[in-house]
């Protein structure tokens, strides 16, 4: 009987070893995969970046422009690089119907500074692009009622005037921007305009000569700008002015003959006579 249990004891330690030694290696294969898989969450968590939900334009708007919701848009931003003061999604309601105090380009959030309420304007200036000039016109100059005329739309200027004898339409300037435009309980309606320099030689020159019309346009039709201009508003409307200097041709006769060309002086026709009257 004795002889019959030491083998068996003898296969048991030894499969007690395998079993030990196999279990010792799933132990440090599970550690390993779990060692492994925190330090790989520890990596994704330091490189994730936390993203908010910001206000930004939807398209590129002009200063003065009256935020309407077709003009906003969601957009995600990395929290890190979302400027101090931009507004939440739920800050839709405030945002529309107020004024931006400058231009916002297409995908950059909105900040609450820029923002203007009814009745808050900035100076023009701040308005008013480097190198551009501000006109400002009584709205019945232009044939335009102020209360359809808004900061931030565009508009075509028409000139009607009399040229040679004739009633004449033509177009004088395009795509122009309004600043403001509006009047005060005892002032005339106005409009105020973004120009160019030479662009507003050219809208003085019309008003003191002819009549100006203006067309609203849609803010996204590329405006077709014209050729710069003399103050004469002739000239910059590209019709020719007669010479002051130029006399109509008249006929002189010389004897039996008659010259064509009409342009001389009357001491050379008088000596053309003395010598076609000579011996």
């Amino acid at each position: 009987m004795k002889m019959a249990i030491v083998p068996f004891m003898a296969r048991a330690r030894a499969l007690s070893v395998y079993a030990f030694a196999l279990g010792a290696g799933l132990l440090a294969a599970w550690a390993a995969r779990e060692h492994i898989q925190a330090r790989v969450r520890e990596i994704e968590r330091e490189a994730e970046v936390v993203m908010v939900e910001r206000l930004v334009a939807a398209e590129d708007l002009p200063a003065g422009t009256r935020l309407q919701a077709g003009h906003l848009a969601v957009r995600d931003i990395p929290l890190p690089w979302v400027p101090s003061g931009t507004l939440e999604p739920e800050a839709a309601d405030r945002a529309i119907g107020a004024i931006l105090a400058n231009d916002v380009g297409q995908g950059d959030p909105l900040l609450d500074v820029q923002l203007m309420q009814e009745g808050a304007s900035p100076p023009l200036s701040e308005l008013l692009p480097a190198g551009r000039r501000a006109v400002t016109l009584p709205a019945d100059e232009i044939n335009a009622a102020s209360g359809i005329l808004r900061a931030g739309d565009v508009i075509d200027l028409y000139v009607s005037f009399a040229h040679r004898g004739q009633q004449l339409t033509a177009p004088l300037l395009q795509g122009v921007r309004v600043l403001a435009a509006g009047g005060g309980p005892d002032a005339a309606p106005s409009v105020t305009l973004d120009t160019a320099p030479q662009d507003a030689i050219k809208l003085i020159a019309a008003r003191q000569t002819g009549a100006l019309t203006a067309m609203l346009r849609h803010r996204g039709d590329a405006a077709v700008p014209g050729p710069s201009a003399s103050g004469d508003l002739a000239a910059l409307m590209g019709l020719e002015n007669p010479d002051a200097s130029a006399r109509r041709a008249v006929q002189i006769l010389y004897g039996d003959r008659v010259d064509a060309e009409g342009a001389r002086d009357l001491d050379g026709a008088a000596a053309g006579l003395a010598a076609a009257e000579g011996p």
